[in-house]
């Protein structure tokens, strides 16, 4: 056989069937939790006010969004819903696809076995030693349950998908990607035991090395990130560790330590604030009130378009959701008035990258959990940078409608009267805009509770429009709780491959050996931007944060050790570069979510309309870096320089 069917193994199929509803019953814990966590910090917020406060508040947000993440971490599994590279996959060889197929399920096994045994003894380790929590005094053996949960779901549906890949190169025949398969796996999880006895020894930067390029190897591979990185950092204590027992047992605490973290309940509660703003109208809204007020200009139902993506990214971090929600609703304006087709998808496409910088972004979000500095600061920072996009890309229409009118047509000219009645229906999402930036930069709160009443007033503003049903409240509750699911995942590898470079000190490494160089700091800062560019490409912005920021970060923005490079300066830059290749070739995430909407037209049209707002985006990248004033001005000036 040739082909890459998926096998019917009945034995496995129905116990792959049976695992699959029982897990998905399990989203109404992620689902309960999202809904929970919001209400519990308005009421916080709320009683403040008074002088009094929700008794253990900190402690029941963070380990709620524990709860979720290992609710979900066997329905991730087993519909392959974690966060990874599909790019090289699907353009292997069939036999090459077995190979990797069994190679990354035996790794993926492997490291949930060590995984599991390390986090069940931690378990024990609690039950026994009556340690309680520090603000409800709850036993901890009660929270360190959940990931012993959710890694064991985990391993029960990894175990079937690495059965299912070794029967399925038997019944294609493909008996050498199978032993080439299972040596490579086994051999490379013995290589540090060996490395341990060898007669040799590597500096910790060239194992640093070793380990990128592994982590690249697995990501190709189409292992999922989470694994791939705890793979990579698990291997990396062996070898560098003297003793190997208490390197592993490090793995046992991570998985809570990881995820049960009070500063990142603020992402869950951000992307629940888009996701129900998305039920209210108030795309159509946007688009309607912008088209009647500049439509009539040249150009102007794009700029419209460009103005409505622009609002919306006030309310939705995130850069497919803009692309998607405003595409529904402006492309067919657009097609209506016979738009050429490369301008209005690539301008929709490009309009939706400005979801991710202006804020509230999920972008500026990770960025600032990562390198700890101060999310508000970033999220005023985004202000002026998306603005200086959304006018560049809005001024590349009209000199495109002025010269060539037939691309752009103008929309009609609408009364003054109907121009200030479209506006009225905007207030409402600016009240909130400015409610939850204002309190967060004021100080009255902080980004998670900001983020609370951000979702909280989106869901009145629905509920208030008729919008907001039982069926899309449990449905944005749900996306809420997967994509946080997805992200926190990636924390535990964060965390462990954290553990490798503090035990090789390979960010001062990498710091010391790029300030050596006999080139100017912004060579340097010009070859990290298209290693982003280009990383971009193939990968989301949030799960390249993850994996770049660690030893990239200290490089260029430690005043000691590194460039000194503004670290609030780096991080919209890095956000700009980044969403550059979300639209570039050859995957374009966004590009690819926005043909989704765009029905009729042609993938390659959409690629071939974007390139002039890449060009304007790199416009945008030079200007910030020569006057980074755009970027650090108003966070400097509204809430001082300290970190």
């Amino acid at each position: 056989m040739t082909t890459d069917a998926v096998f019917s193994l009945p034995f496995l199929d129905n116990a792959m069937s049976k695992l699959d509803s029982f897990f998905s019953k399990l989203r109404w814990v992620s689902i309960l939790s999202m809904l929970v966590l919001p209400i519990l910090i308005s009421i916080d917020v709320i009683c403040r006010f008074f002088g009094i406060s929700v008794p253990g508040s900190i402690e029941l947000q963070q380990n709620l969004l524990v709860l979720n993440t290992f609710a979900l971490l066997g329905l991730l599994q087993i519909r392959r819903g974690h966060m990874g590279i599909d790019l090289t996959y699907d353009r292997m060889p069939l036999g090459m696809k077995r190979w990797s197929d069994v190679f990354v399920n035996t790794l993926s096994v492997l490291v949930l076995v060590v995984m599991v045994y390390e986090t069940c003894h931690a378990f024990m380790v609690k039950a026994g030693s009556s340690q309680l929590s520090m603000e409800l005094y709850i036993p901890m053996e009660y929270y360190y349950w959940m990931p012993v949960f959710g890694l064991v779901s985990a391993i029960v549906v990894a175990l079937p998908q690495l059965v299912r890949s070794l029967f399925q190169c038997m019944l294609q025949k493909h008996f050498l990607a199978l032993i080439l398969g299972l040596v490579c796996a086994i051999g490379l999880a013995y290589l540090p035991f060996w490395y341990r006895e060898a007669s040799f020894s590597m500096s910790n930067l060239a194992l640093g090395g070793i380990a990128f390029f592994l982590l690249f190897l697995f990501l190709c591979a189409r292992m999922p990130i989470v694994w791939a990185m705890c793979i990579v950092g698990a291997l990396g204590m062996v070898a560098i560790s003297r003793n190997i027992p208490a390197a592993i047992a490090a793995v046992g605490t991570t998985a809570y330590t990881a995820t049960g973290n009070y500063n990142f309940v603020a992402l869950p509660l951000f992307v629940l604030m888009g996701t129900l703003i998305l039920y209210s109208g108030i795309s159509k809204d946007l688009f309607d009130s912008a088209s009647k007020w500049i439509g009539h200009y040249p150009g102007g139902i794009g700029i419209a378009s460009v103005a409505g993506c622009t609002g919306f990214s006030a309310v939705c971090g995130d850069s497919m959701a803009t692309a998607v929600t405003m595409g529904s609703v402006a492309l067919p304006e657009m097609e209506r008035l016979k738009y050429d087709r490369r301008l209005s998808t690539g301008l929709l496409a490009a309009g939706g990258t400005l979801g991710i910088l202006i804020p509230p972004s999920t972008g500026f979000i990770i960025y600032g959990i990562v390198t700890e500095v101060s999310i508000g600061r970033l999220f005023l920072a985004g202000i002026f940078p998306g603005l200086l996009l959304a006018f560049l890309f809005g001024l590349y229409v009209y000199l495109v409608a002025k010269r060539k009118p037939h691309m752009a047509p103008s929309g009609p000219r609408y009364p003054m009267r109907e121009r200030i009645a479209s506006s009225f229906g905007l207030l409402p999402i600016l009240g909130i805009f400015f409610l939850v930036l204002g309190s967060i930069v004021m100080g009255i709160c902080s980004p998670n509770e900001g983020g609370a009443v951000g979702a909280m007033g989106s869901f009145l503003y629905a509920l208030s429009r008729g919008k907001m049903t039982r069926a899309n409240l449990t449905e944005a509750l749900a996306v809420a709780g997967n994509l946080s699911a997805r992200i926190m995942a990636i924390m535990i590898g964060v965390a462990i491959l954290g553990y490798f470079f503090a035990g090789t000190r390979l960010p001062f490494l990498l710091a010391d050996f790029i300030t050596s160089l006999p080139f100017d700091r912004y060579i340097v800062f010009a070859i990290v931007v298209i290693i982003y560019v280009v990383l971009g490409t193939v990968m989301n912005v949030i799960p390249m944060l993850m994996l770049t920021l660690p030893s990239i970060f200290p490089t260029m923005c430690d005043p000691n050790i590194g460039l000194g490079f503004d670290p609030i300066w780096f991080g919209v830059i890095s956000v700009m570069v980044m969403e550059m290749g979300q639209i570039t070739p050859p995957v374009g995430v966004v590009v690819f979510a926005l043909a989704g909407v765009a029905k009729g037209i042609p993938m390659e049209t959409i690629f071939r309309g974007i390139f002039p707002f890449v060009g304007l985006i790199i416009v945008g990248v030079i200007i910030i870096t020569f006057f980074p004033e755009l970027a650090t001005w108003l966070p400097y000036l509204l809430m001082g320089r300290e970190m």
